[in-house]
């Protein structure tokens, strides 16, 4: 998911241990691997972080700790500090897997701009990482705007890195299949000069065109107060905004929404924040996507994730399967490693291998690139504040 993140990634690489496989057990004894997990449990992104722990714990627990005859243990990790995500936390927690001779793998981080620290350094020590949160489209393939490049996450010149959750690009999608779904004809993408907010509208625009949704972009929010094009819209137009949240963008959502029919304003998860939402009129105004299918959106095999869930940690966080399925893909790649299950080149190329795996999230693969062939998301209303009444929305057929 979104956060912002500015990193010197030359001198976070530098702090990287280089390591090629794992240490073993005591003479005659198992093989104990480490695997970490590194997400926010203090602050405002807490929720999500603690679910994604008790997820990985719950899948580890479901294996019995072991993987054939490898045994497993997670190490879980805060990457916050103070109550807010800490660049210097999330580094110090990706050096301690680097230096951790008996790691097979990394699950992490719940936010993007987190991963853009982590990634380089278990990249350099060629531990695979598994990412249930991170969207961002430049951790695994050229954004279609802006300089940003995964080779610069990969100082080991090899791919390690893979998610388990849909990237921004495919939300951005979703959320034009939705304004299809509601007869919308037009729409005004608009941006706010990010290159989150360019990513996001460039590919709702994208996919509302190929839906026959006409659709106009504006890139950068108004220097003004006015609202570009918003008084002359006419009636089934939508208003997309694809940017983050901030003190201008809430005026110009807040006058698009006394100017537009209810269901007529549509955004991301990065509006998808209480304060944010209760200090707007978006009362059954605004949409707003998120790439963690609600619980209740989960397939059959995600329900029984989730009964067993509550009965152990009570009521789920959407992000809980996605620490679950991160954990449990990576046993599973360490187990189709078969004798090589405790080197780190071997399961990693297991990993990037995944092929149709039936999990809590759904069938999918991992594709190329370390993206997940996943394409459902979640569609929300806001009502008081809050997003309710979840919605599945698919990009594919």
């Amino acid at each position: 998911m979104r956060r912002a993140a500015a990193v010197a990634l030359g001198a976070i690489a530098a702090l990287a241990a280089v390591g090629g496989g794992c240490g073993g057990g005591a003479a005659g004894g198992p093989v104990t691997l480490s695997v970490y997990v590194s997400a926010p449990l203090q602050g405002e992104r807490a929720a999500a972080g603690t679910a994604i722990e008790n997820g990985a714990r719950l899948a580890l627990a479901d294996a019995g700790g072991r993987v054939g005859g490898l045994r497993v243990h997670g190490i879980y990790l805060d990457d916050t500090a103070g109550g807010r995500w800490s660049m210097a936390r999330t580094a110090a927690n990706a050096r301690r897997a680097a230096q951790d001779t008996r790691t097979i793998g990394y699950i992490g981080e719940l936010d993007s701009g987190a991963t853009r620290v982590s990634l380089p350094i278990t990249n350099q020590a060629e531990i695979p990482q598994v990412s249930p949160g991170s969207t961002a489209v430049d951790l695994t393939r050229l954004p279609p705007a802006g300089e940003a490049d995964p080779d610069r996450y990969r100082p080991s010149g090899r791919q390690t890195f893979a998610r388990v959750v849909p990237a921004d690009d495919v939300q951005a999608r979703a959320a034009a299949v939705w304004a299809k779904r509601m007869w919308f004809r037009r729409a005004t993408a608009q941006g706010d000069g990010s290159a989150f907010g360019t990513i996001m509208t460039l590919a709702f625009a994208r996919e509302a065109a190929g839906l026959g949704i006409r659709t106009r972009v504006v890139r950068r929010l108004p220097a003004t107060r006015a609202v570009p094009g918003i008084e002359a819209l006419r009636a089934r137009e939508l208003v997309y905004y694809g940017g983050l949240p901030s003190g201008k963008a809430a005026v110009m959502l807040a006058r698009a929404a006394q100017g537009l029919p209810p269901g007529s304003l549509l955004g991301s998860d990065a509006l998808i924040a209480p304060a944010f939402l209760r200090a707007g009129p978006f009362q059954d105004r605004l949409r707003l996507t998120s790439p963690f299918l609600a619980p209740s959106l989960l397939p059959g095999s995600g329900q029984r994730f989730l009964r067993a869930y509550r009965v152990r940690y009570g009521p789920p966080d959407p992000a809980a399967a996605y620490g679950y399925e991160a954990m449990a893909l990576l046993l599973s790649a360490i187990r189709r490693a078969g004798a090589s299950g405790d080197d780190r080149g071997t399961v990693t190329g297991k990993l990037l291998a995944t092929t149709d795996r039936h999990s809590v999230l759904g069938t999918y693969s991992i594709d190329g690139n370390g993206d997940t062939t996943l394409d459902a998301v979640s569609g929300y209303r806001v009502s008081d504040g809050l997003p309710v009444f979840p919605a599945l929305l698919r990009v594919g057929p």
